[in-house]
């Protein structure tokens, strides 16, 4: 069930709500996807799930969830086969729109689960005449309190690592001890190289290299203090080249050679002892 105007034309009022709808998927519902989105949908849904990737996020909705399709977004999404979706929708236009996007901070807010609470917003878009003066005027207060809302959920959400990064950053961790290509890793996901860099630096504040070489210094550090490896089995345990570039690096992040690393460290050592944490970590 579909309401749409004739009345494209009417552009004074800075918001416009253009469809409300009500959409049945089911196993054969297509896939959809755009890309460079012009205008912005919001979806609701009852029940089902499905899956949406947009702008690098992917996520799987499920019952009671709300997802967006944000203006200038690029996003695919499809119902689940198995237990496809059953949702309430909308979609709006204008600067006014925009502005409260902004205002709000919920301009890369693209799925927020568990408010059910936020589903009487919808309903009353269905109330409201679709792309008349009278119906854009009404429904714009109608979407300020939606997001107005929308951003309180948002607050109370635990801040979540991104499953890709937070999968990327186990794989480094793994790899303390052996070698890794990102290029080789990025074949296997949906991902550029140059895009995992990217969004792995701005969750973590560095790149993949930078943060499996601190891994590996920090092990180095304690292979120095606590084993009996010499400086070329440890570059050689932590798959460095060899053993003048495992020094040059360690020199160069730590401001002292391994060797004289591991002789200071004994002086401390037999001065203060081992520290519990350290111990624990061995």
């Amino acid at each position: 069930m579909i309401f749409e105007s004739e009345n494209s034309h009417l552009k004074e009022f800075p918001f416009q709500l253009l469809t409300v709808a009500r959409g049945d998927a089911d196993a054969k519902t297509p896939v959809f996807e755009r890309f460079d989105y012009e205008v912005c949908t919001m979806e609701y849904i009852e029940h089902g799930q499905g899956f949406l990737e947009i702008n690098g996020f992917s996520c799987t909705p499920g019952p009671d969830s709300i997802y967006i399709l944000s203006r200038h977004s690029s996003h695919r999404y499809s119902p689940d086969r198995e237990n496809p979706w059953k949702k309430l929708f909308f979609v709006a236009d204008g600067e006014l729109m925009d502005y409260l996007f902004r205002i709000y901070g919920l301009t890369e807010t693209y799925y927020v689960p568990e408010c059910p609470h936020l589903k009487e917003f919808f309903l009353e878009m269905f109330q409201l005449p679709v792309n008349t003066d009278e119906g854009n005027r009404r429904a714009a207060l109608v979407f300020h309190n939606l997001l107005s809302e929308l951003s309180l959920c948002v607050r109370k959400l635990p801040r979540r690592t991104r499953p890709e990064l937070e999968h990327l950053k186990q794989v480094l961790d793994s790899s303390v001890n052996s070698s890794f290509q990102l290029a080789d890793y990025a074949r296997g996901t949906p991902w550029s190289e140059a895009h995992l860099i990217r969004l792995f630096r701005a969750e973590f504040e560095q790149t993949p290299y930078e943060y499996l070489m601190s891994r590996k210094i920090e092990q180095a550090k304690k292979l120095l203090l606590y084993s009996s490896f010499s400086v070329k089995e440890i570059a050689e345990h932590l798959s460095f080249s060899n053993q003048y570039y495992f020094s040059n690096y360690f020199k160069a992040r730590c401001g002292i050679s391994p060797k004289k690393f591991r002789g200071e460290s004994y002086r401390r050592v037999e001065k203060h002892g081992i520290p519990d944490t350290v111990e624990n970590d061995l």
